[in-house]
């Protein structure tokens, strides 16, 4: 089974460099990259990878099905409550290395996927 990785990011030309370069490296074989435009890729992408732009942040479902699964790009500064909140763990800045965006995107694959089930609170009395 394919794995999906979305990348859509504002600077077409990095995204366009980065999906060629994870294209070209084995660790992805089995991975569908994607590279596109925020209509086309930001509905729901089960358990894949989104690389996003943090222009993009407000155009994502509410709530996000995948947070952890979602590497965000910037060029500037960031709403850190705004990230945090949506549940986003990964942020770059778009002047970092492809390889540095690379380890990013396989550390989201490997994060556990969202489960269907809410979460009961331990403490939480019956």
């Amino acid at each position: 089974m394919l794995r999906l990785v979305q990348i859509c990011l504002r600077d077409h030309q990095y995204a366009k460099s980065l999906c060629q370069y994870l294209q070209a490296d084995p660790t992805f074989e089995d991975c569908k990259i994607v590279c596109g435009e925020p209509a086309e890729l930001l509905r729901e992408n089960g358990d894949g990878v989104r690389v996003i732009d943090v222009a993009y942040l407000p155009e994502l479902p509410k709530p996000l099905g995948n947070p952890a699964k979602t590497v965000l790009m910037t060029s500037g500064t960031v709403d850190l409550e705004q990230v945090w909140e949506s549940g986003i763990v990964s942020i770059l800045q778009n002047s970092e290395s492809l390889e540095y965006v690379k380890l990013a995107i396989l550390a989201a694959m490997l994060r556990p996927g969202k489960s269907g089930w809410p979460q009961k609170n331990r403490f939480q009395r019956p």
